[in-house]
């Protein structure tokens, strides 16, 4: 089984995760890297550019973009055009119109792009599905998302894009992105009635919303909120989803969504669920890539599902400019 050959583009926290799962899994080799900002990575002589990259080594399968968010839709749209598959960080764009021209890169060049949302492959994440599409709760009414979590200074100042409105996106695009892929995972498309911003604590860090809350329909007549900050003092607290069904009530918690908190459902035993880690959680995201590329499976986690979370996104911050 031929390996496949990756290059990753951005050596932050995020692409250093990459790298540390690639380089444990043999069915990947790391031919290159590229970080404007750093030299040399461990053995690698580190390209200051993706287009230098990608004219050294055009024997490359999948680019794994890993850099601040402006630069996902230029920088993976750059890949397709060369033939490569591309592996792209949440979120995939910060608008609609940048992932859609994404999309249409990938299907002009007959290639894939996979979206790194490794919060569907969690074990709770797999079975809170499970229970909504089992019909397990009935009709689910009412459906609640708390997202408490701390970035201050540390996280902001020595960062030269987080915080930008232009580069970072806001608060929903870098930090709860994953909660509202889940609503949209669990739900399909969401009708959003009504958002409200703050800056309660960022005035000197960031140029959007610290925290806010947004309202939303699903389904025939389900209504939920989802209320999120990043003003929590000193460190996160807890990111949270609670289902309101006919038969049952569920309410998964802990610091990532990690956690069941309350689980009461007619006539339900809950199974046993194994415990996976949030990077396990992304090298399956991996796994399915190199499925994919070996023509043994379909794509988990595509471009739509990333296209979809950069739609709903989009239109909560149609509801209000009050930041």
């Amino acid at each position: 089984m031929k390996t496949t050959k990756v290059a990753i583009i951005g050596l932050g926290h995020i692409g250093k995760r990459h790298f540390q799962i690639l380089t444990n899994d043999p069915r990947f080799e790391v031919i290159a890297l590229a970080d404007s900002q750093v030299k040399t990575y461990e053995d690698y002589q580190v390209y200051q550019d993706h287009l230098s990259l990608f004219d050294a080594h055009p024997d490359l399968d999948l680019v794994s973009v890993c850099t601040p968010n402006y630069l996902h839709d230029s920088i993976s749209q750059d890949a397709l055009n060369d033939g490569y598959h591309v592996l792209c960080e949440k979120p995939i764009a910060l608008s609609r119109k940048s992932a859609e021209s994404m999309i249409n890169a990938a299907l002009n060049q007959s290639r894939s792009i996979f979206c790194m949302m490794q919060n569907r492959y969690s074990p709770i994440s797999l079975w809170l599905k499970e229970v909504v599409d089992s019909g397990a709760l009935g009709e689910i009414y009412q459906t609640n998302v708390t997202g408490y979590w701390n970035r201050d200074e540390r996280y902001y100042n020595p960062s030269d894009w987080k915080g930008s409105k232009e580069k970072d996106g806001g608060t929903l695009f870098t930090q709860f992105a994953h909660y509202v892929d889940m609503l949209y995972w669990l739900y399909g498309d969401l009708t959003i009635r009504g958002a409200q911003f703050e800056n309660y604590s960022h005035q000197e860090t960031i140029e959007f919303e610290d925290s806010g809350n947004f309202q939303f329909g699903f389904g025939n007549r389900g209504m939920g909120n989802f209320q999120y900050s990043t003003s929590t003092w000193d460190r996160n607290f807890e990111s949270s989803i609670t289902l309101l069904g006919e038969k049952g009530t569920v309410k998964v918690g802990g610091q990532y969504m990690d956690k069941i908190v309350y689980c009461h459902i007619k006539d339900y035993e809950m199974p046993n669920l194994v415990t996976r880690s949030n990077i396990e959680n992304m090298a399956l995201v991996y796994d399915n890539i190199h499925a994919v590329l070996s023509q043994t499976s379909k794509v988990m986690t595509n471009a739509m599902d990333g296209l979809k979370v950069v739609d709903i996104i989009e239109r909560i911050y149609g509801q209000s400019h009050s930041h």
